[in-house]
This record gives structure tokens, C-alpha cells and sequence, in this order.
């Protein structure tokens, strides 16, 4: 029987940019979210364009509502009254989304509130979110290209095709879009860059993989001098030519996403595998640990049959 793999073709992004189209595009978001007030945040957390664009068209945020007839959703006094009210928002709001990373914007599109009025209280969000006891989300750190890289690879991986923008704002990704805007100058040419550096890279052990080895196993030789680590390059390569898929199950994120795919040795690499592309295949999370259990059994001497037997023969 042939899998028949159900795409759903749908625009992530708005066809054309003209008022009409972003009013209706406001209008659709509004008919979504049920709090009686629309923020900027609430809105660009699920439209096909972010707010910023309709603040920049209409002159503001509730200049854009009005236009578009919304004005009973204009949010003019959600605010934090005192530092203990924020505080229990905060509090709320991490509890409620069982995170204990949060951003502004994801409090603002929990409860409504105006981040500005918090960070008024407290001078920050960082500072805001240390007096609540949490942690500052990770996206507004500065990361190295290579770090960069990394997270386009993860999510590729993730999603089993080119990610897109929108994407960086949840997980797997552990970092925004202004890390890629502001270093690249935008999506696009963040992917462009991405493309040259794993075509022109060597082929050098420069990135770790998903099982990631200790510090000492990335840089110890096997047997056969091949260092654990496997490039960055080399693993995008891998992925690309397994399309993305287990080879021996064929499970893919693009199916599923909560297959977790991995690049493994095909001889191991305890016994002296090599880091080339012969030697490396794509597998999912539960092919891979099956094959490491039988490895195991193998090389503690218990009989192996069937295709098992097939596959320790392979490595």
C-alpha cells in the first residue's frame, strides 16, 4: 500500500500588501482572539504578517484597529496598577504556560497586560522577570554565526523542509528573528548564508551531534583517528540526502513532528568509523537507539538473528 502523505497547501504569508488586504487580515485575527482587548503581540503571534507592519501603515497600532473597525478591541487600560499586581501576573502567566522562560511578548498574548507597564515598574523585563523568579528568555542573546547555523539546522531537522520565519518565534528554535535580522539583514538572506556556509564548508569536526558526546568523546580519536564530532556541513548533507527521513523506518518530521532525527555511523564509530558521507545515514530517534541495543548484545557475545543480525553486519 503506498503512503499517501496529506499536504495541506496554505500561504503562511499575505498574497499582497495593500490596505484592504492587511485590514482583512486584522479583521481575521480579531474573529480568532476571544480576549476582549487585541494587543500587537496577540496579533502577530498567529496573522501572516507581524503587527510592526500595520503600525507602520496606518500610523500606530490603534490607528490600525480603528481603520479596520475595531475600536472597542483598543486595549487603553490594561496595565499593571503596582509591582505586586505585576508580580502575580508574571507569576500567573509562567504557571499557566508551564514555562519557566518567558518573554514579553508571550505575557502580553497570555494576559493582556501591557508590557510597557510592567517594565515601567521595574526598569526592565530582565529585571521584572528576576524579581518573579524566572529566567530572561534566551532570545535576546548575541550568538555567533555558527550558533546560528546550528538553529537553522535544528529546525530543518525539525520540520523536515527550509523553516520558516515565523518559526524562530517557538520551539525547537532557541533564538528569535532579530538575532538573524539583525546580523543578515532578513530571513532570506540568513538562509542564503546558511546554504553557502554548508556548500563551502570543509569538512571539518567542527559541530557535535544530536546524542551529543561528552566534551572528552568529541575530541578523542576512535580507533580508526576520526574525532566523534561530525560538521555541521557534513550532517546537512547527511539530512539532505536521506530527504530528510529515517532510512530504515522512514519516519520524517515533515509526517510527524515529534519524530526526532539523528546522524549516525553506520560503523560505529567505537570500532573506527569514519565522518564521510558513506559512512553516515539518517535515523530516527527509535531506529537509532534499537541500534544501539543490538551493538551492544552483539559485542557482549549474545546471539543475534534475523535482521538484527543484518544490521550489526553493517556496523
Amino acid at each position: 500500500m503506498l503512503d499517501v502523505l496529506t499536504v495541506k497547501f496554505e500561504l503562511t504569508t499575505l498574497e499582497e500588501y495593500s490596505d484592504e488586504a492587511l485590514l482583512a487580515e486584522l479583521r481575521r485575527v480579531a474573529a480568532i482572539v476571544k480576549t476582549p482587548k487585541l494587543t500587537i503581540s496577540q496579533f502577530s503571534s498567529i496573522a501572516k504578517v507581524h503587527g510592526s507592519t500595520l503600525q507602520k501603515r496606518f500610523g500606530g497600532w490603534k490607528k490600525a484597529l480603528k481603520v479596520a473597525g475595531l475600536s472597542e478591541r483598543i486595549d487603553s487600560g490594561n496595565v499593571a496598577k503596582s509591582l505586586d499586581e505585576a508580580l502575580k501576573a508574571i507569576a500567573r502567566a509562567a504557571q499557566e504556560l508551564q514555562k519557566s522562560v518567558l518573554t514579553l511578548q508571550e505575557f502580553e498574548a497570555h494576559t493582556g497586560i501591557s508590557g510597557a507597564s510592567v517594565r515601567r515598574h521595574f526598569g526592565s523585563w530582565r529585571k521584572a522577570l528576576e524579581a518573579a523568579g524566572l529566567n530572561q528568555s534566551l532570545l535576546g542573546r548575541r550568538y555567533t554565526d555558527e550558533e546560528c547555523f546550528e538553529n537553522i539546522l535544528t529546525l530543518w531537522t525539525h520540520y523536515g523542509r527550509q523553516p520558516i520565519f515565523g518559526e524562530l518565534k517557538r520551539p525547537p528554535s532557541v533564538m528569535g528573528p532579530k538575532a538573524y535580522v539583525r546580523r543578515w539583514g532578513g530571513w532570506r538572506a540568513a538562509l542564503a548564508a546558511f546554504v553557502r556556509h554548508v556548500k563551502e564548508a570543509p569538512e571539518l569536526p567542527q559541530q557535535i551531534e544530536t546524542a551529543k558526546p561528552s566534551k572528552v568523546e568529541a575530541q578523542e580519536p576512535n580507533a580508526g583517528g576520526a574525532p566523534r564530532s561530525i560538521s555541521l556541513a557534513l550532517r546537512y548533507r547527511v539530512l539532505t540526502r536521506d530527504k530528510f527521513r529515517c532510512v530504515t523506518c522512514g519516519a520524517s518530521p515533515a509526517k510527524d513532528v515529534a519524530v526526532e532525527l539523528h546522524v549516525d555511523h553506520i560503523h560505529p564509530w567505537s570500532r573506527g568509523g569514519q565522518n564521510t558521507e558513506k559512512n553516515l545515514r539518517t535515523l530516527c530517534f527509535k531506529c537509532n537507539l534499537g541500534k544501539g541495543a543490538t551493538v551492544e548484545d552483539a559485542q557482549q557475545g549474545a546471539p543475534v538473528d534475523g535482521p538484527l543480525a543484518a544490521l550489526v553486519a553493517r556496523g
